[in-house]
């Protein structure tokens, strides 16, 4: 067979677009992107918790540039805050506001929305086989590549 015949990466990045692109109109009118919301909805869910910029890289598999970009526009929008960390003021707490627990419900309620409409194109056993093989495509890669695994923080 010829690699032309296998365009997985194509549709998977093609779903992944478009899965932006829903998800950042549905956040239009809190001013989010799909991004911003789906790191927001981590912070809401780990509120009171010590969460770094590391805790969201490994969770998402961005890199640390990515990841302080988003939380910089949270920010500045009144999503998030930081404080000075109990024991190293080199380190900062992220904080979520006011403005964020407000919009939580909202973001939650238009994130399983797109879940449900995705999982209406499959009976429940093909989407069970779906998440199999995909969760299986992602060990492939995890494994195979090792510049594509999430960067473990170094320990004291």
């Amino acid at each position: 067979m010829s690699a032309t015949e296998f365009l997985i990466g194509p549709r998977i990045k093609r779903i992944s677009n478009a899965l932006d692109r829903k998800r950042t109109l549905d956040l239009e009118d809190m001013d989010l992107t799909s991004s911003q919301g789906m790191v927001l909805g981590y912070l809401i869910r780990r509120s009171g918790e010590n969460v770094c910029t590391g805790d969201i890289g490994r969770h998402f598999g961005l890199t640390n540039p990515t990841v302080s970009g988003i939380l910089q526009r949270l920010e500045s929008k009144g999503f998030i805050t930081y404080e000075a960390a109990e024991g190293d003021r080199r380190k900062k707490r992220i904080r979520i506001t006011d403005r964020a627990t407000d919009c939580h419900q909202h973001i939650r309620e238009r994130f399983l929305e797109t879940e449900a409409l995705l999982a209406s194109a499959m009976s429940p056993e093909e989407l069970t086989t779906f998440l199999e093989l995909m969760d299986r495509m992602i060990e492939k890669l995890d494994a195979g590549c090792t510049a594509c695994r999430p960067k473990e923080e170094p320990h004291d």
